[in-house]
């Protein structure tokens, strides 16, 4: 397996990190061939070169971990993927992180949607209580073998909930 940079690397050396995002593996080697030092892979963009419709829940984890095996076999950037909400409970986030650490992501991110998903830009999400979210985050860290693989958690609770205030 290609030994790409780390994700940490990635924003230490450039600011502010630009991703283009690859929804297949073409767009993934002529991100690389344009010179950007690293991408990501979405759920709209994959779903989009998939079904030419936006994310919304109609593949899970194994249809998108495939498409995604493919994507990063493409090119030897770092990548950031879109992990959805974990595809569960902490026992499918344990298999979303190990499963894509394993083949080859720098960084993964997970959501708190509740299912079934939608974009983040769609109306009608809902999303799960802060402590589940919680116990996903830690069982996120728990799963990955590598600390270098990076992960980011994103609230989608700004339009169920409104504008945070303090």
């Amino acid at each position: 397996m290609v030994r790409r940079p780390s994700w940490k690397s990635m924003i230490d050396h450039n600011a502010p990190l630009v991703l283009p995002s690859a929804g297949d593996a073409l767009t993934a080697r002529l991100i690389e061939r344009a010179g950007f030092p690293a991408y990501q892979i979405g759920g709209f963009a994959m779903v989009a070169a998939m079904h030419a419709v936006p994310d919304i829940d109609l593949e899970q984890f194994g249809e998108k971990h495939a498409r995604a095996r493919e994507i990063v076999e493409a090119s030897d950037l770092p990548v950031l993927i879109d992990g959805d909400d974990g595809y569960g409970d902490v026992k499918n986030v344990t298999r979303t992180v190990r499963s894509y650490e394993a083949i080859g992501a720098s960084a993964l991110f997970i959501e708190d949607q509740k299912p079934p998903k939608r974009c983040g830009h769609m109306p009608g999400k809902e999303v799960v209580a802060s402590e589940f979210m919680e116990q996903k985050i830690r069982a996120a860290v728990a799963a990955r073998d590598d600390p270098d693989f990076f992960l980011l958690a994103r609230t989608d609770a700004r339009q169920p909930h409104g504008p945070a205030t303090r």
